[in-house]
């Protein structure tokens, strides 16, 4: 009971304390005369409405005093403790909306919104206190850059719950209205009464509680700025604090990594390469560890920024990115482990080695984060590859005499689809022929490989041609023949200008065919005469042969149809037969 009328003394206090301020902005003040009013500007509107709206909020504040002043009158007429209880509880309810009135007044008196001026940084999260610290100072962040939207949606729902109040008042008003006008007895009219004269100071605070909301969303939407103005303001101000600080943390980052690089190069110039182009062990290891603590140093240097200049939410932000970096790369450890091994030249693939990749013979020319593979073969062989990606493949030391690739520009190449042409370009993607005829016929490098290319060019070629004689040369044509056109081969040759160059000549019996006995001339040349001179030796030998045939009576024998007479006689004598019978 003691506690109870504690309650009710203090709530009391606290309400006529504000009674001095209700008298002094409800007292009319005497206007002095002024001369005839300007035109009014937007500024001077707006401020119309805000005494408007003050208006009605202190209308609202001193409805809610009065209320107040009622409860208190039957607070003490009350008989009962449960009567008491419940008036003290009205009497609180009251206080908490007189209290929410006179915030609302001050902030639209004084321009400034109390909830974010009296706002604290939240100090109790879920989390451990640890992590709480870092997440702490983005989370205020990203309330601070979401309150204007969620103060417009609250205002709104306010806005939308006093809408549907309002008609649910007046159909309560109407109700007792009704009752009023039927009920005779004195004690029950008297209690309608009073009631209706409750729901009618409702609908009168809610009525000013709608127009402070609604005056309160009008400037919340009035002080909208464009797009482009908004975007530059936050451009402004991030570079302003925290742009700057991201700034001088990269900085920070990009300098230590120049200076680190310094360091690496003096370093490397004391341990040069030996005359054979291989790098020492100890160097491989300097390499590795020159990577790592080039990255740690600009992480630390990064992060030292950001811890310095107190900008918590950039740092917190940071500290997030390592971590999940750092849980990442748990998982992706042992492939961190084979690049090392790569690096110091102790894995599956070593420097100076041969390797196929993508199909393509390389030589790898140096092993480093990115490793450079050069082929000599091809016109812009030489590229670089993430470490990673010899992950897996293997070389193996070569002889200096293995080529790189099956042809060289300019030779003249024969492939298993027939084609023959001369190569005028390979690269590692393609390779181009110039066939017969002039066009250009272009293969993918695989591709061209898997045709089985024979090359004319390289080393020797040589030209055979098959040429059959009459069978009336058949006491000739193992000895003879063969030895007077192999001396007339050599002297015509001889007056070709590839004929200087012959390396071989050679005239033989063949074979018996079925209408001639041929001779095999098998002659071969140096490669450089295969791109001029390949298809004009194979007529040239045609040319002599049929010359030498005609100088010295040589039949040249045609396709002909021989009908045994054996067989003829027999045709006649069946059919003799059958004519006698018919």
């Amino acid at each position: 009971m003691f506690t109870f009328r504690l309650i009710v003394v203090s709530i009391t206090l606290s309400l006529h304390l504000t009674f001095p301020l209700y008298a002094q902005l409800t007292t009319t003040q005497p206007t002095p005369s002024s001369p005839p009013a300007a035109p009014l500007t937007e500024a001077d509107i707006k401020e119309k409405m805000t005494i408007a709206a003050l208006r009605d909020a202190i209308q609202s504040i001193g409805s809610a005093e009065e209320q107040i002043r009622q409860k208190e009158a039957e607070l003490e007429a009350a008989e009962t403790d449960e009567r008491r209880l419940s008036i003290a509880n009205e009497l609180q309810e009251l206080s908490s909306r007189l209290s929410e009135l006179r915030r609302k007044f001050e902030s639209i008196a004084t321009g400034v919104d109390l909830e974010r001026f009296a706002a604290r940084p939240a100090t109790t999260f879920n989390w451990q206190e640890e992590v709480q610290v870092i997440l702490g100072p983005i989370f205020e962040e990203l309330k601070a850059m979401t309150a204007r939207p969620r103060e417009i949606e609250e205002l709104r729902s306010q806005i939308a719950y006093y809408e549907r109040r309002l008609p649910m008042i007046d159909t309560a008003i109407e109700n007792i209205q009704k009752r009023l006008d039927l009920v005779t007895a004195r004690k029950l009219k008297e209690e309608l009464t009073k009631l209706q004269k409750d729901w009618e100071d409702k609908k009168e605070n809610m009525s000013n509680q709608l127009s402070v909301l609604r005056y309160q969303l009008n400037e919340k939407l009035g002080t909208h700025e464009s797009l482009v103005t908004s975007a530059q303001n936050a451009l402004r101000d991030f570079f302003k604090t925290r742009g700057l600080n991201l700034i001088l943390s990269v900085l920070a980052f990009v300098i230590v990594v120049w200076f680190m690089r310094v360091v690496y190069r003096l370093i490397v110039k004391i341990f040069r390469p030996d005359l054979s182009g291989k790098r020492h062990f100890l160097l491989r290891l300097f390499d590795v560890i020159y990577h790592l603590l080039t990255i740690l140093i600009g992480i630390a240097a990064f992060l030292l920024v950001l811890y310095v200049s107190g900008d918590w939410v950039l740092l917190g932000i940071a500290l997030i990115f390592l971590f999940g970096v750092a849980w990442t790369a748990k998982q992706t450890f042992p492939m961190f482990w084979e690049q090392a091994k790569l690096l110091l030249n102790l894995s599956t693939v070593r420097e100076g080695e041969r390797v196929i990749y993508s199909g393509l013979p390389w030589q790898v020319k140096s092993l480093n984060l990115y490793t450079k593979l050069h082929n000599p073969a091809l016109k812009g062989g030489l590229i670089r590859l993430p470490l990673r990606e010899l992950i897996g493949v293997h070389s193996r030391p070569f002889h200096k005499d293995e080529p790189w690739f099956p042809t060289r520009e300019e030779d003249l190449v024969m492939l298993a689809d027939g084609a023959i042409g001369k190569v005028i370009l390979q690269t590692p993607e393609q390779v181009v022929l110039d066939t017969l005829g002039g066009c250009h016929k272009t293969y993918p490098t695989q591709s061209f490989l898997q045709q089985n290319p024979i090359n004319y060019s390289i080393n020797n070629f040589g030209v055979f041609v098959t040429f059959g004689l009459d069978y009336a040369h058949q006491a000739q044509i193992t000895k003879d023949i063969p030895q007077t056109l192999e001396r007339i081969l050599a002297q015509e040759l001889a007056k070709e200008d590839y004929g200087k160059d012959l390396l071989t000549l050679l005239v033989q019996f063949k074979e018996a065919g079925a209408s001639s006995l041929d001779l095999l001339v098998v002659t071969s040349f140096p490669g450089k005469w295969a791109i001029t001179s390949y298809f004009a030796i194979g007529r040239t030998l045609q040319r002599i042969i049929v010359d030498a045939c005609t100088e010295h009576g040589w039949g040249i024998p045609f396709p002909q149809i021989t009908v045994h007479q054996g067989i003829a006689s027999q045709l006649e004598q069946k059919i003799q037969p059958e004519n006698g019978q018919k």
